[in-house]
C-alpha cells in the first residue's frame, strides 16, 4: 500500500446486507451479492447487545478471516471491522459493536489515530500474529472514521519459480476513511 496514493470509491450497500454495488471507474455500476457472513439485518436481530458477536460462532465460518489461522478474538475484531466498513448499520447495532470491542481480549485503545482522510480519532487496536489492525472512531461523536492495518511481524512468502519475498513489520496494508453515507432508493442513485 502506498500512503501517498489515494483511491476514492463510491459504493452502495442494500439495507439487508445482501447486495453491494460499486462504480467500476468507467461510469458503469457493478452489482453483486454480498459475500457470506453476518449482515446488518443479522446484527439488528434481537437481542442487540455487546455479546452479539457470539452469534457468528453458532453460524459457522462467516468471512475470509476464517481461512487464515487467527485467534477467535482476532476473528471477532476483524469481523466487526468489516461490518463497520462495508454495510449500513442502525444506531443500536453500532452502539453494541462499539461496546463489544473493549470486551475482546487483546484489544487496546490508541488515543491519537489518524484515518486516511487525515481526521484524528481514537482507535480500537488488535495485534495478531501477522497484522496490527485499528478501527478508528471520532472522539467527539463516536462516528466510525475508518481503519488502518500494518504488518505486525516480518513474513516471508514463496513466489513462483522458487523465489521468496519478505514483508517487513510495520508495512501498511490498509488505510481507509469512511467519508459519507446517505440513504438512496437504488444502487447508483445520489441524494
Amino acid at each position: 500500500m502506498d500512503r501517498d496514493q489515494r483511491i476514492t470509491l463510491e459504493t452502495w450497500h442494500s439495507l439487508d446486507g445482501k447486495q453491494t454495488a460499486l462504480d467500476d471507474g468507467r461510469a458503469r455500476l457493478v452489482i453483486h451479492p454480498a459475500g457470506p457472513g453476518i449482515t446488518s439485518a443479522d446484527l439488528a436481530a434481537a437481542p442487540v447487545h455487546p455479546r452479539a458477536d457470539d452469534r457468528q460462532d453458532r453460524r459457522g465460518p462467516a468471512s475470509e478471516f476464517d481461512e487464515v489461522h487467527v485467534t477467535r478474538q482476532e476473528r471477532i475484531f476483524l469481523t466487526i471491522s468489516a461490518s463497520l466498513s462495508g454495510q449500513p448499520l442502525i444506531a443500536d447495532v453500532l452502539a453494541a459493536l462499539f461496546r463489544a470491542l473493549p470486551l475482546i481480549e487483546g484489544v487496546a485503545v490508541q488515543q491519537d489515530a489518524i484515518d486516511a482522510a487525515g481526521r484524528h480519532g481514537v482507535a480500537f487496536v488488535y495485534t495478531g500474529a501477522h497484522e496490527r489492525s485499528e478501527i478508528i472512531v471520532s472522539a467527539q461523536d463516536h462516528r466510525f472514521l475508518g481503519t488502518y492495518g500494518e504488518t505486525a511481524a516480518d513474513r516471508t512468502f514463496a513466489l513462483p519459480g522458487g523465489a521468496t519475498h519478505t514483508v517487513r513489520a510495520g508495512i501498511p496494508v490498509a488505510w481507509t476513511a469512511h467519508l459519507t453515507a446517505r440513504v438512496v432508493g437504488r444502487p447508483g442513485a445520489h441524494p
